[in-house]
């Protein structure tokens, strides 16, 4: 069974390479461009996993954690940033909040590859790009 994700980021780009890049791996990809957005898209389909970063408009990152993990305790969450907005702590609030895995943009394909790949196998808590 094709494994589903859903990226939450407002950076088209972003959203564009992950997309590609999943899409190659041969996972169905739905994506957003903001956390209101990416929170109606998981309820009205969840998906196996779930990419956010953590700054964007309307509802940031660490919101749409709440949000998803409030309706849906069993979501895997993954939190993304880029490293130039600040020092980590937010992460250990993403993780505090439900995400499972955290990694640093700019990353590269093997690295998410890898981070979706252990939290997809539960083994993602420790590990951080």
């Amino acid at each position: 069974m094709r494994k589903s994700i859903l990226i939450i980021d407002d950076d088209i780009s972003s959203r564009s390479a992950l997309k590609e890049t999943f899409e190659y791996l041969d996972y169905e990809v739905s994506s957003a461009c903001n956390g209101k957005e990416g929170v109606e898209s998981y309820r009205r389909r969840t998906t196996d996993i779930v990419i956010t970063n953590i700054y964007m408009p309307v509802k940031d990152g660490l919101e749409t954690i709440c949000a998803i993990r409030k309706e849906f305790p069993e979501a895997k969450i993954i939190a993304m940033s880029d490293i130039n907005r600040g020092n980590g702590n937010f992460f250990q609030v993403a993780r505090y909040l439900g995400a499972i895995g955290c990694i640093w943009k700019p990353f590269g394909p093997d690295d998410i590859i890898r981070i979706v790949n252990l939290t997809l196998d539960g083994s993602a808590a420790e590990n951080a790009a």
